[in-house]
């Protein structure tokens, strides 16, 4: 969220940093940290006024900081006119309403202060979106605490009909959420089938990725004869560039000029940029940039954290080159840079080259075909594919090898509610039976239901089995859609995806795998439900944790795919659950 205009109003704001360094051994690395953090703030035009920094091995609940701590910063705070407190740790919901509490100003983590700068620098729609979306993701539960406290003696009381006072703000936020993932959903089609299109091109991909500032724009222009935009500002480049260029008689390179990266950046960060990631992904070999002129340590830290990134987001080892740029800054670093940045312990083809200058570009070139031909004769053999790849090649090969022909019936939402509550912890045909004999002996209208005799629908669904449960569930949702909706739940079909799944999930005996089931068959919207079958999949293949909840196992599965798939990758993992991956004999 933007930070309550304090940035965006005061170009000139004054900060005063924070960082809770949990390693007491620790009497450099923390520096670097924090110099990295007074760059930032910097580069937003703010005056840094102050630093505090406290050691202790782990935060304290109320404050992140102790509370002695929390009170001599607040006196700091107002002692330096600061309007504005940055943390380098990132922070819960109730430890940043207690810090703006304390010291009487906003208090924002490195996580918003680089969404902050992104946005700023941001100019392309599936950009400005995915910050939004990810500003939204972070601000929810700040808004609903926030709210929560405010509306405090706001609250319903038994029968009145009522709801909690914070509901309505935090239904505004669903509904930006919602109209903004569809947006992205919609852009990343289009995106999607571009990059798919390069690929049939055949052009080898090389990504320029690395920090920021290290030079990613200017290498691009310089090999490319390009001339996009190069500025000393942190993440100049948020969307991805490309550019073909010939080295040889036999290879014709399209290069990709990407995101950067800042030291500790958050993974949750970098995966709201889904598009960068399958630059990244999808390209032949990936260019790791660095500083050759950084601090020994600092350069250390990068090349390390760097590489294990890309591992992160799915790039193999030995798809990386790593390149020193910024050569004519320290000529005399040239036959050291190998010794001092400790590269050999990576096994890492790398190379020390000056963008600006041009200098060893050639040999860059060289190098980039020697290693795609390289890869051409001899593909790696990767025995741990990262979660990212692993999940893409999971979704594509159980909807090669295990299409559905089950073609769910589009019925209207009520009906397909109930379906959807009748099918929970049973197989389709005793649901199908129980459908039926709700429809022939009661008939499936919110009306009918809440007038009829619950044992007389407990005996007519008794086929998919906990009846009495059931009957009871499906009474109260026929009370509640009868009086709230006047019978009609096509009005909370219509809503945008994240909207009606808040609204179905008020409901008694529905949860989000109801939800998104019945919306998904009912209302076609781009969601993939997991229901038992689906997360045993996953976990078993270790796309996630055993303890994953339902929400975590949901976002692998929809980043692996294109929402134009989600529903046959709902239908066709449940078929590979059933038939292959079974719960007793896999």
């Amino acid at each position: 969220m933007p930070m309550d205009n304090q940035v965006e109003d005061n170009v000139e704001g004054r900060a005063i940093l924070c960082m809770l360094k949990t390693n007491i051994h620790d009497h450099t690395i923390y520096r670097i940290r924090m110099d990295e953090l007074r760059s930032l703030v910097e580069s937003l035009g703010i005056t840094v006024v102050g630093e505090v920094i406290q050691t202790r091995h782990r935060p304290f609940s109320k404050f992140f900081f102790g509370s002695g701590k929390a009170k001599e910063v607040g006196k700091k705070v107002r002692r330096l006119n600061a309007d504005l407190v940055v943390f380098y740790n990132i922070l819960k919901s109730s430890q940043k309403l207690n810090l703006i509490r304390e010291f009487d100003c906003e208090v924002i983590d490195r996580y918003e202060l680089t969404l902050e700068i992104f946005d700023r620098m941001a100019s392309d729609s599936l950009s400005k979106f995915q910050i939004q979306a990810a500003r939204l993701d972070k601000q929810a539960p700040f808004s609903k605490l926030q709210a929560s406290i405010n509306y405090r003696q706001d609250r319903p009381f038994f029968r009145s009909g009522g709801e909690y006072g914070f509901h309505g703000q935090m239904r505004e936020i669903t509904r930006n959420q919602a109209r903004i993932r569809e947006e992205i959903n919609r852009l990343m089609e289009e995106q999607s089938q571009r990059i798919f299109q390069r690929r049939r091109l055949g052009f080898p991909i090389v990504c320029i990725a690395g920090f920021y500032n290290a030079g990613k724009t200017s290498l691009f222009n310089a090999i490319t004869g390009d001339n996009k935009l190069v500025s000393d500002r942190p993440f100049t480049t948020l969307s991805s560039k490309y550019q073909r260029r010939f080295i040889d008689y036999e290879t014709t390179v399209l290069f990709i000029d990407t995101i950067g990266f800042v030291l500790d950046l958050d993974p949750k960060l970098i995966q709201s940029f889904k598009l960068n990631l399958l630059d990244m992904r999808s390209a032949d070999l990936v260019i790791l940039l660095l500083e050759i002129d950084d601090p020994v340590t600092t350069l250390q830290m990068k090349l390390m954290e760097g590489i294990q990134l890309l591992k992160e987001i799915g790039i193999p080892h030995e798809r990386i080159i790593v390149v020193f740029n910024k050569l004519d800054k320290a000529p005399e670093l040239e036959d050291q840079i190998g010794e001092l940045s400790e590269i050999k312990r990576y096994e890492l083809s790398w190379i020390s080259i000056s963008a600006l200058e041009r200098k060893k570009l050639q040999e860059l070139l060289y190098l980039i075909a020697a290693k795609i031909k390289e890869l051409k004769d001899n593909p790696p053999y990767v025995p741990e594919i990262p979660v990212f790849q692993r999940a893409e090649t999971m979704v594509n090969r159980v909807l090669q090898n295990y299409p559905s022909s089950y073609q769910p019936s589009r019925r209207d939402p009520f009906r397909s509610l109930v379906s959807t509550i009748l099918s929970q912890n049973t197989n389709s045909q005793n649901q199908e039976t129980a459908y039926s004999s709700l429809e022939k002996n009661v008939g499936i209208t919110s009306k009918r239901l809440d007038e009829a005799p619950r044992e007389e629908i407990a005996e007519a669904i008794k086929h998919a089995g906990m009846q009495n449960m059931r009957s009871r569930t499906l009474k109260s949702i026929s009370r509640i859609v009868e009086e709230k909706y006047k019978g009609d739940l096509s009005q909370v079909f219509d809503l945008s995806l994240l909207e009606a799944r808040e609204e179905l999930m008020e409901l008694p005996g529905v949860g989000p795998k109801t939800a998104d089931v019945a919306l998904m068959f009912s209302s076609g919207k781009q969601v993939i439900p997991v229901d038992r079958h689906i997360e045993r999949v996953t976990k078993r293949l270790g796309l996630v944790e055993n303890n994953a909840n339902y929400e975590d196992t949901r976002r692998v599965l929809e980043d692996a795919a294109t929402p134009d798939r989600f529903q046959d990758v709902h239908l066709s993992m449940i078929r590979f659950g059933r038939e292959i991956c079974s719960k007793l004999k896999p």
